[in-house]
């Protein structure tokens, strides 16, 4: 993705920005601030009181605001001509309300698994008609809890159609029939391995802290994690399928060159 262009840029009004910076930062007291690591709390407590003590705070209790920025609703198909590489990229997006709860991003993540090694099964290996298919997933819960599913693959121009139908076949097959034991249980192996390495890790904690906060939602030790995926069976996967993979709301876009 580009950035901006230099007519957006031109729209910019750098005193505006700067009178919005302070204005974020002349409150303190609605803040967070998360540390990870191998913490010493005597030592980091005068540190604490020195710096973040001293911020200001004026008790505005901030409240974000929602700009009605969601996915659109609908089946909308969108052609664009741009570039010069014979090639076509193709996007479908499925996106909806949802519960946002650990749970449900789970049964997410393990419908984006299982879709990810199905199409690439059948667009790359069985129809070698792709470069790489990714399957991308995303679910948010403020200001609004939607969800958002997203099939790429590039391909060459002729093909698009064949395999958009195919990969449109693949969901399908996965809403009407329940996948492989086997396939969610590599799925699964392949979570707790990557749970395991990336705890090790302070990004991971950090992540993890910021998003319960950020999300409101009660932070939960790993175990409770290894239950909940434990317990996503074949025939929660096929329910995610029919929830999430609704064509109520379907975006597909081809990038064509010109």
């Amino acid at each position: 993705m580009g950035g901006p262009t230099l007519e957006k840029l031109a729209q910019i009004n750098p005193d505006r920005a700067f009178d919005i910076y302070k204005e974020r930062f002349a409150d303190a007291s609605g803040f967070t601030f998360v540390f990870v690591g191998n913490i010493d709390t005597l030592t980091i407590r005068p540190l604490l009181e020195k710096y973040l003590g001293s911020l200001p705070g004026t008790n505005s209790n901030a409240q974000f605001k929602d700009l009605g920025i969601v996915p659109v609703k609908g089946r909308i198909e969108k052609t664009v001509y741009k570039g010069r590489e014979e090639k076509a990229t193709v996007n479908l997006v499925f996106s909806g309300e949802y519960d946002y709860t650990t749970k449900r991003m789970l049964e997410l993540e393990a419908l984006k698994e299982v879709l990810q090694i199905r199409i690439l099964e059948r667009l790359r290996e069985a129809e070698s008609g792709v470069y790489t298919p990714q399957v991308i997933v995303s679910g948010s819960k403020y200001p609004r809890s939607v969800y958002q599913c997203q099939i790429t693959f590039g391909c060459a121009p002729e093909n698009v159609e064949n395999l958009v139908a195919s990969t449109l076949d693949e969901i399908q097959q996965l809403k009407t029939n329940e996948p492989t034991q086997t396939l969610v249980q590599k799925w699964k192996a392949e979570f707790f391995r990557t749970i395991e390495t990336q705890r090790q890790t302070n990004y991971y904690w950090l992540a993890k802290i910021t998003s319960h906060i950020q999300n409101d939602v009660v932070f939960e030790p790993v175990d409770a994690y290894k239950d909940l995926v434990e317990n996503i069976s074949t025939e929660a996967i096929k329910d995610a399928a029919n929830f999430y993979l609704s064509e109520k709301n379907y975006i597909k876009l081809v990038l064509f060159s010109e």
